[in-house]
């Protein structure tokens, strides 16, 4: 029951990534939920194993590994984005008081004395 339970998870998880194209937050929030009942379903597994939940277990194998290239694609996606807005938050603060930046130790060197 629990690994039935849990092949149609992944499977819904494997769909949903397979499918998206680009990250929102309508993605993000599914597949979190997915995961945490997937998650949650886990501990009930145990065995022994029938043959088809056997089967089941393999064909959730390679969908976990379709599942973490995705989720480690869309990680870089979101890396990229955070830093797309901080630089671009520098940039704007940079021109908007662009001597900020400078260092200066308040003193002058008079070369004459």
């Amino acid at each position: 029951m629990s690994v039935k339970a849990c092949h149609s998870i992944t499977h819904q998880l494997h769909q949903l990534l397979i499918s998206a194209q680009q990250v929102d937050d309508h993605i993000m929030k599914r597949a979190d939920s997915l995961l945490q009942e997937r998650e949650d379903l886990l501990p009930s597994i145990v065995p022994p194993f029938t043959e088809e939940e056997k089967m089941l277990g393999a064909e959730m194998n390679k969908w976990n590994q379709v599942i973490n290239l995705k989720m480690k694609a869309l990680k870089g996606l979101i890396q990229r984005d955070i830093n797309g807005l901080n630089k671009t938050k520098v940039t704007a603060q940079k021109y908007n008081n662009p001597f900020e930046s400078l260092q200066t130790d308040g003193m002058f060197y008079d070369k004459r004395n």
